[in-house]
This record gives structure tokens, sequence and C-alpha cells, in this order.
């Protein structure tokens, strides 16, 4: 038995706030794994006439966004698939606003097995030992929302989504989500030109990468988690940081830093993530549940985040938010070159293809 499992005969389990309580379940043997459970282990499941009310498998998906954005509303759509493409004996339990952590706290908590899903960042599963997908984040990278979607589709990116499994120990990818291109918004003063940026106090996410193009653009780098970034600026501890739309909005940064330029230094896609514990313990039945549910939840989110960016710039306008275009888009490109020139390096060949791709 692998460490982080617990055997329990004669019942089953229901997570709540994630904690495991029990509840009977006539003659079963249950597999807990990571917070979830798996009913009936490797036995086969019962007919559809046979089940309860109750899920037979149960799994906790984490998602740092609030109740109505976009990815949050993306997870839903997600669970909702899972139980309907397996009749109601699978179940997906959300937990948005950052309840589980931030993406470390849950890229470890899925190697541990205490955490079976959640919509990752590109940028900071670079961190996690994925070089590849490195690729994706890299400034100005995609043109615009049809070209990052060419290569997401396409075989170049499911190579880099099948990378995750390889090199990020106990995480797997299913999918991938756009949350729309990242833009910097500032606390007292609009920023245009990258000259504007030089020594502002900017929070990024935890990521190398995102640091480096921070510096690049000559503005220092403050580390503060996410759950913290509202009070930050609000005191002015920081002078800005960087969000997509839909997250800027749904945050409501926009209440204590009413300046947003619409550079898109970052169009790096989010991904579903299932832990490995989790995937190793499901039915390959509930497996392929998960597989299509991922599928079907990408081609969803591609039509909806359209919509979304359009209310939130709409919701901003309204209150008020100074919304900006950088005036030399070419200079903000430039200025990445030894972000390049460091994280990128080693996949010439596979900026070229993104690059070619029409």
């Amino acid at each position: 038995m692998k460490e982080g499992r617990v055997y329990v005969t004669g019942g089953s389990a229901k997570r709540r706030e994630g904690f495991l309580l029990p509840v009977m379940l006539s003659g079963a043997v249950i597999l807990l794994a990571g917070g979830y459970l798996v009913g009936w282990g490797g036995m086969e499941a019962p007919g559809k006439e046979a089940r309860t009310a109750e899920p037979e498998v149960v799994l906790c998906y984490g998602e740092v966004n609030p109740e109505g954005h976009i990815m949050t509303e993306s997870a839903k759509f997600f669970a909702e698939q899972v139980e309907r493409l397996s009749e109601g004996r699978m179940a997906v339990e959300i937990y948005p606003s950052g309840q589980m952590g931030d993406d470390t706290q849950c890229y470890r908590a899925m190697q541990m097995g205490s955490l079976d899903l959640y919509r990752g960042n590109s940028a900071s599963l670079v961190e996690f030992g994925n070089p590849m997908i490195s690729a994706l984040a890299l400034p100005y990278i995609f043109r615009d929302r049809e070209h990052f979607w060419k290569v997401c589709e396409s075989p170049l990116g499911q190579e880099i989504l099948d990378n995750i499994q390889a090199e990020c120990e106990g995480i797997r990818g299913l999918g991938y989500l756009d949350e729309g291109a990242r833009n910097f918004f500032t606390r007292e003063k609009p920023v245009t030109r990258v000259e504007d940026m030089k020594d502002l106090r900017i929070r990024i996410q935890i990521s190398e990468l995102m640091e480096d193009t921070v510096k690049a653009l000559g503005a220092k780098v403050v580390p503060i988690a996410y759950v913290e970034l509202y009070t930050a600026l609000q005191s002015g501890s920081v002078d800005g940081a960087e969000n997509p739309p839909v997250s800027y909005y749904y945050n409501k940064f926009y209440e204590v830093a009413p300046y947003y330029v619409r550079d898109g230094h970052t169009y790096a896609p989010g991904v579903i993530l299932v832990s490995e514990i989790t995937w190793e313990a499901l039915a390959e039945a509930d497996r392929q549940v998960l597989a299509e549910a991922a599928r079907l939840t990408q081609d969803y989110n591609r039509e909806e985040i359209e919509r979304a960016d359009q209310a939130a710039y709409e919701a901003l306008k309204r209150a008020g938010v100074k919304i900006l275009e950088p005036e030399d888009s070419e200079a903000w490109s430039e200025a990445m070159e030894p972000v390049y020139q460091k994280h990128g390096k080693q996949f010439l060949d596979l900026i070229e293809e993104i690059h070619q791709k029409p």
C-alpha cells in the first residue's frame, strides 16, 4: 500500500473543508487517496440501477479565483461534465478563492496526494520542474487569442501538456484553459511606456520567469501572497501588479489600483491538473471520464473567455478605471531579449514553431 493511502472496510468517506468524515456504505472496500474517495476499489462498479444517491468517487478541485470568475465557472463546468459522464457515480467539489492555498501549496498538496485537482498556471509550473511549458509562458510569444489556441490545440500543445507528467513529479496535465492576457495595473500613475515602469514595486506570482520579465522592464519585484495583494495595494506596500482583466475585476483590485495598461505581456495558459496519486487510484473508466470532461471544459472555456473579457472591460469602464494602451508595443517586446536568452535558449526550435503557427 502506497504512503498516504488508507483502506476503510465497511465504510465510505465524505470530505468537507479538507477533512475526511466516515459515512457507512454497505460492505464495500473504499480506497481513500489524497483526500478523495474511490468507491469499490479495483472492483467493477455496480449497475446504474444499484447506485445510491451518494457518489462513489468524490474529488477535490482547488481554484485561487473567487465565485463568478471564468476559471471558477470553468471548474464548475468540469464538475458538471464529470457528474454527467459518470452518470452521477463521480463528483467534483470546487474550492474557490484560494481555500486550498496558492499555486505552490496546491502543487505540493497534489504531489503528496492531499489534493486531487487544481487549475495550475504555466508560469508557476516552471518552478515545479516543467521547463518545456516555459515556452508558452514567455512574454509576448502569442500574437493574440487565436494564435494562443492554435498552439494549445495542436500536436505541439499536446506534447507540452504531456511533458508535465514527465517533468513534474506527482502531477499530470488534462487540458488547457484561457484566463486571458496578463496586463499591468498601478495605484497612483498611469503606465504606457517602458520607462514608466522604472522602479515601480510590482507584485508577481512566484515565478523566476515572471520575476525576470518585470525586472527587464526596469521595475522591482515584491513577493506577496495573492490573498494579501488587495491590502498591499491599499496600503502602498506595492505600486502595482499584473492580472488578466477578469481576475483584476473579480478580485476588485481596480478599487485600489485604477490604472490598467493592456500590454499583454504574458498569455500563459492555465492547466487542469490531477494528482498522479489520484490518477493511479482511479479505474480506467474513471480516468476516461476526467479526460473527456477536461476536453469539454477546454472547449467551453474557449467560447466563454471572450465574453468574460468583454464583460470585465465594460464593468471596469463603468467603475471609472483608466484602460490604457502601450505607446510603443515594439519597445515592450524588445525589452524582453534577456528573458528569452535566459529562459528560452534551450527551446529555440519550439519557440520558432510557435511563432510560425499561422
